[in-house]
């Protein structure tokens, strides 16, 4: 882990504590309490943080925390999510690349499926497809995979903190030759109590660290971060319209290393994604979102996406 990397995990991990605010929270400590603003929630698992981390939750059955009159915590497009799963996912994206020279447009997909294992650690198996439609050359296509486990750190009324750990296959067919491996803290918080009520603020830090073969003063190292704000207008069993939520995700990725840096060139990419979220029935969630270049120079014009998710609850 960089150095950089480093200054921002502790950071991040002060932030936990300041706004987790909770003392530590005992193996046999009575149902967690709603906050301000929310409606009485009976029989919601016990809290878990820091504190407890070593004795509290490994033995307890995978759940995802609802609190009736708050923001449903719940997966977006971009930022990293922040608590346990049991799903099938499928994401696509078709990305214009208006001002690149050899690259027409890029188009992706992957499906992957998390189980939580229990309410501190969870697994996720991914495969991804990925092919570039290139201006006078045949089309440039491949398939990849990856591995990721994630910890659940903090799990409390209104908030939610995880810790993500994934390492991704090198995807020769358009010709990538590297492993990546990524590290990332991701959290969240109902802002409910503060009078806005089914908002949810989003925010995570990534690192990825690329290794094996490539070309002299490739980009070795990258920073990604994202800040969402997501309000949620219909109910969870609204027909069609399911916990409807309007949100929007402004994330950037930093070259650490790489051509842009050695160029002068600006090496942070600013990206911003007004998107939609709704279950179609209880489990069956779909996102539609386009993300628009907010930074410039940039390579593409537009990127069009769309997701599905099936929820084993």
């Amino acid at each position: 882990m960089t150095q950089k990397m480093s200054v921002f995990v502790v950071g991040f991990c002060c932030l936990i504590f300041v706004l987790a605010g909770h003392a530590p929270a005992q193996a046999a400590e009575p149902a967690a309490p709603s906050t301000q603003g929310q409606s009485a929630a009976p029989e919601q698992p016990s809290n878990l943080t820091l504190w407890n981390f070593f004795t509290e939750g490994w033995s307890q059955e995978w759940t995802h925390r609802v609190t009736p009159g708050g923001a449903p915590d719940m997966s977006l497009l971009h930022v990293q999510t922040n608590f346990l799963e049991r799903e099938f996912r499928f994401d696509s994206y078709y990305q214009e690349n208006l001002s690149n020279d050899s690259n027409k447009g890029t188009y992706f997909t992957d499906a992957l499926v998390a189980y939580g294992i229990n309410r501190r650690f969870m697994v996720e198996v991914v495969t991804n497809y990925e092919w570039k439609d290139l201006k006078g050359s045949p089309t440039q296509d491949g398939a990849g995979g990856a591995l990721l486990g994630r910890f659940q750190l903090v799990d409390i009324p209104g908030s939610s903190y995880a810790f993500n750990v994934r390492v991704s296959a090198p995807n020769s067919g358009i010709g990538l030759q590297e492993t990546e491996f990524t590290s990332s803290i991701a959290g969240w918080n109902d802002l409910t109590p503060l009078g806005l009520k089914r908002v949810g603020l989003y925010y995570s830090i990534q690192e990825d660290t690329y290794t094996g073969p490539a070309a002299k003063g490739s980009r070795r190292n990258d920073l990604l971060y994202d800040v969402s704000l997501a309000k949620t207008w219909t109910e969870k069993n609204t027909p069609l319209l399911g916990n409807f939520t309007t949100f929007v995700e402004l994330y950037s990725t930093t070259n650490l290393d790489g051509p842009g840096r050695e160029q002068g060139l600006p090496y942070t990419v600013v990206n911003v994604t007004p998107a939609i979220h709704l279950n179609l029935t209880r489990n069956n969630v779909l996102m539609f979102g386009v993300d628009f270049p907010v930074s410039n120079p940039h390579d593409f014009g537009k990127t069009y996406r769309l997701t599905y998710v099936y929820d084993f609850e």
